[in-house]
């Protein structure tokens, strides 16, 4: 693994096409990383390509949700969208990517409409959006700036923004992710959005 120091970046020095997560492969109780981290461009395609595609179509097909979750924990990779560790727990981060992922979740027929609310949000820039592992909900990636607050806060932060301008609910926006170690699994997306500007890179 390369070398990558913990030190935050103000808004002004950081390149979202340079940030940096931990890939994980499946399943959710394999702690340990692999070797190189992954950037947005790579998760994009992760989710953009066929990938997950038999995967996520069988998810789907699950009505219980406990064998669902069960599903899901088995047979999808993860990411720590929050930077790059060492081990998946908060005390093994290596270097923060400035980035939060916040997981909407229960949106029902509420999905598509958010999804092109969310890219045109006038707050936060947009950097990677997709839908949910089992369809119902949104994972939404925003630039967070650790030179003005810690990651917790700017959660809470977002957290209160999301529900007070979508008026979302308090269930449908995941109040258990505010720590940085926080999985997220990868599915199949053919229609899931990258900023534009992140593709000049690669």
């Amino acid at each position: 693994m390369k070398d990558h120091k913990n030190t935050p970046q103000s808004a002004s020095s950081w390149n979202a096409a340079e940030a940096r997560m931990s890939f994980f492969m499946k399943p959710i109780t394999n702690k340990w990383p692999t070797a190189e981290p992954v950037s947005l461009f790579q998760v994009y395609q992760y989710v953009h390509t066929r990938r997950y595609l038999p995967e996520t179509r069988d998810l789907r097909a699950i009505d219980d949700d406990d064998k669902a979750r069960q599903y899901k924990g088995q047979h999808l990779d993860y990411i720590t969208p929050s930077g790059i560790f060492s081990y998946c727990s908060d005390t093994s981060l290596v270097c923060h990517s400035s980035i939060l992922c916040m997981d909407l979740d229960y949106l029902g027929e509420r999905v598509e409409k958010l999804f092109e609310l969310l890219i045109h949000d006038p707050m936060f820039e947009t950097l990677l959006l997709f839908r949910s592992p089992r369809g119902q909900g949104l994972k939404w990636f925003i630039h967070i700036d650790l030179s003005r607050c810690d990651h917790r806060t700017w959660f809470q932060a977002v957290r209160n923004y999301l529900m007070h301008t979508y008026h979302l609910t308090d269930k449908q926006v995941d109040k258990m992710c505010g720590n940085p170690s926080r999985a997220c699994f990868l599915c199949y997306d053919p229609d899931a959005y990258l900023a534009p500007n992140l593709y000049e890179y690669y």
